[in-house]
């Protein structure tokens, strides 16, 4: 997969990405291990307590880390917020992933972000059962989650 760097003047082949996650918030759970499902070579899964050391060494706070998602390219590119959606979303070939990156849904999308990032605790797990539906069980299963997806 080729991805135009953020400086947007060369480009790399990206084969791998590690994905930062708050494995405590079972919506961020369920979407890291549905991505790794897609993609399991492709998609490396890492809880930010796990990785803090890294996330900190590329100058990520623990609280910002948990907050936004935090992915790491194979090439070392680090990319959070709507960017670490995109790119994870392309990793895991999900069909739709290029609707994320036309004119209108981009900036709507990096706009809505950080509401919906800062608020996920409130967001009911009922609904996070709705969009994922058995992946939520099977995410949480392994003891990753430490919230119940019944809870809420």
């Amino acid at each position: 997969m080729i991805i135009l760097n953020k400086d947007n003047r060369s480009k790399s082949k990206v084969t791998a990405i590690t994905m930062y996650y708050d494995d405590s918030c079972v919506l961020c759970s369920t979407e890291a291990h549905s991505m790794q499902i897609r993609n399991p070579e492709g998609i490396e899964l890492t809880s930010v307590d796990t990785g803090i050391d890294e996330l900190q060494a590329a100058g990520f706070s623990r609280n910002d880390a948990m907050t936004y998602l935090c992915v790491k390219t194979d090439q070392g590119h680090w990319y959070t917020h709507m960017d670490a959606i995109r790119l994870l979303y392309k990793m895991g070939g999900v069909k739709w992933a290029s609707v994320l990156y036309l004119p209108i849904i981009k900036q709507l999308g990096d706009f809505i972000y950080p509401t919906v990032a800062r608020n996920r605790y409130r967001i009911p797990n009922w609904v996070t059962k709705l969009i994922y539906g058995k992946a939520v069980t099977q995410a949480c299963a392994n003891g990753i989650c430490t919230i119940t997806p019944d809870k809420g």
